[in-house]
């Protein structure tokens, strides 16, 4: 019923499942959004996210119509919204690729170097990959 809107900090979603099993759906950067499934159905979304903040989080909240409004009013609004969600669809297939296909070393690097192109801090020494994953 809500959208979110990530201003700075990183956000990991998850989905519990009955079996208590607890995965990770997407992991998630400043300048992206969730909560947007009812705005783009106009249906209450019966998958329901668990959110986890890895780092100071500073966040932007509406109301899923007061969104849907704005996009209807202007659609600059609109186009911002498609931009954020291509990019969780990119976010998707790469992950989806990195699971498929391969060993589980090639699979850890894969990942790495998605965590380094999305989280990564450059510095001197090389890229720091500042979250608590396990």
């Amino acid at each position: 019923e809500r959208v979110y809107l990530i201003r700075r900090g990183a956000v990991r979603l998850s989905r519990v499942y009955e079996s208590g099993e607890e995965i990770t759906v997407a992991l998630l950067r400043e300048n992206s959004l969730f909560g947007v499934l009812s705005l783009l159905t106009g249906h209450r979304s019966d998958r329901f996210y668990h959110s986890v903040a890895f780092t100071r989080v500073e966040m932007v909240t509406a109301p899923a119509s007061s969104v849907r409004q704005a996009i209807e009013a202007d659609t600059s609004v609109g186009l911002l919204l498609l931009q954020g969600l291509s990019s969780r669809i990119l976010q998707t297939e790469t992950m989806i690729e990195t699971l498929t296909h391969r060993d589980m070393s090639s699979r850890l690097v894969s990942f790495l170097l998605v965590l380094c192109r999305d989280f990564g801090i450059p510095s001197t020494q090389g890229i720091t990959i500042d979250l608590r994953l396990s």
